[in-house]
């Protein structure tokens, strides 16, 4: 709706996959680099936690676009209401297998072999499939034990599959508790808030990747910004889409600490005092 009146290209605080919106903050492009290597050197399982909003997701799609073709197909789940059986058979599936073979009344052993068959034929035909599941935080146990033994097959074939699961903090705790599980993880990484100088330079990247060059918040709003969101990526782009929205219904030019506060206010009641 305001694109055109802050002479924008599109909308630049929108909560999308687009992996143009990336920004490489410490500790996201920290995480960014740990998962490349875990899947281009089949290291295996990695887990990857945050709070609300951190840009776990959003990571994982960066991801997905700097690896290599050979890291095909990449398969996301986001925590299926499933039972372990119909989850061994939805990564079947996603992963190329025939719907009519796997069947989630089958027995684990029958679907367990579908689905190594499937796999060794992508790593014939060069690619080594990733598997990321979000929302992992809510996994029951019999879910990971389900997952554990996934990973037996990889143990004989490192090449077989990668395994990402993301996730709040207390998804560490879910895994310690199962220690033939924990012991094959391999890459554990924390995404943190942004610092005030990250949440500056994130809002100024964004903006400049929607086509504006000239500043529109001044540093007062900035500050404001990083305050009233406490780093949070996703906080950030709600009180800058609707701080935007303030300025074109007022017809300013420039946003101020009182607009980015009146967002806040209008977005969930935060006050700045």
């Amino acid at each position: 709706m305001y694109e055109s009146y802050w002479r924008l290209t599109s909308a630049p605080f929108e909560n999308d996959a687009n992996p143009a919106h990336y920004f490489p903050g410490r500790s996201h492009h920290g995480a960014l680099l740990k998962l490349r290597y875990l899947i281009e050197n089949r290291k295996g399982v990695g887990l990857v936690v945050g709070g609300h909003g951190a840009g776990k997701s959003f990571l994982t799609h960066v991801l997905e676009q700097q690896l290599a073709e050979r890291f095909r197909p990449v398969v996301r789940l986001v925590y299926p209401q499933l039972t372990p059986s119909e989850l061994l058979s939805t990564l079947a599936v996603r992963l190329g297998e025939p719907a009519t073979s796997v069947d989630s009344h089958q027995g684990a052993d029958v679907i367990f072999a579908r689905l190594e068959r499937r796999l060794t034929t992508h790593v014939r035909e060069g690619q080594s499939p990733v598997i990321i599941i979000d929302e992992a935080h809510l996994l029951e146990t019999t879910h990971l034990q389900t997952l554990q033994l996934l990973l037996n097959l990889q143990q004989q074939q490192p090449d077989l599959f990668s395994l990402v699961l993301c996730g709040r903090p207390d998804l560490l705790n879910r895994v310690r508790k199962l220690p033939a599980l924990h012991d094959r993880v391999a890459v554990r990484t924390t995404l943190h808030p942004l610092s005030e100088e990250e949440s500056t330079q994130y809002i100024k990247h964004r903006l400049k990747i929607a086509g504006l060059e000239t500043a529109v918040f001044d540093p007062d709003a900035l500050r404001s910004f990083w305050q009233l969101s406490q780093g949070v990526p996703r906080k950030i782009n709600q009180l800058c889409d609707l701080s935007l929205l303030v300025g074109f219904a007022d017809g300013l030019e420039k946003l101020t600490r009182i607009e980015v506060e009146a967002a806040a206010e209008e977005l969930c009641g935060v006050s700045a005092d």
